[in-house]
């Protein structure tokens, strides 16, 4: 619960202060919209750290917020590798008894990293027996990566 805490206060400054350039569009677009505070990049190890933890604790609300955070962080700083969370998101994904929304937010993130380790992850589930909505957004989301 406390590693929680953490990230919601880290989301919610995220939400409420001074604002730096990204280069892509939607990160622009995001920095915009969410004030990213300029000493945030020094402490995306520690966020990247605490968002692990809360990935492998068993509250499921706790877990859904830490994928909804991991990704807007993802999505601010592009550049950022967050390859410490590539682990517990596979995990998720590909645990058949995880909670489909889960599931579905993990897929999520993974596709944000933009990495071929994530893609790789996206394509073992999509093309492996199970829940056929969490099959279909993974194959939509490898469709939506190759025509970039």
């Amino acid at each position: 619960m406390k590693h929680f805490l953490v990230l919601m206060l880290v989301a919610m400054a995220l939400l409420t202060t001074g604002a730096q350039g990204q280069e892509s569009p939607a990160s622009k677009r995001i920095a915009n919209q969410h004030k990213i505070p300029k000493h945030m990049p020094d402490q995306l190890s520690k966020t990247e750290q605490n968002a692990v933890v809360t990935l492998k604790d068993g509250n499921l609300s706790a877990q859904c917020q830490a994928l909804q955070n991991v990704r807007e962080l993802e999505q601010m700083f592009p550049d950022y590798p967050f390859t410490k969370l590539l682990a517990p998101l596979e995990g998720i994904v590909k645990d058949q008894h995880a909670d489909n929304k889960m599931r579905m937010l993990a897929a999520l993130a993974l596709d944000e990293l933009h990495s071929d380790a994530g893609d790789q992850i996206i394509q073992q589930v999509a093309s492996a027996p199970g829940d056929a909505s969490v099959q279909t957004l993974c194959s939509a989301l490898l469709v939506r990566s190759d025509n970039k």
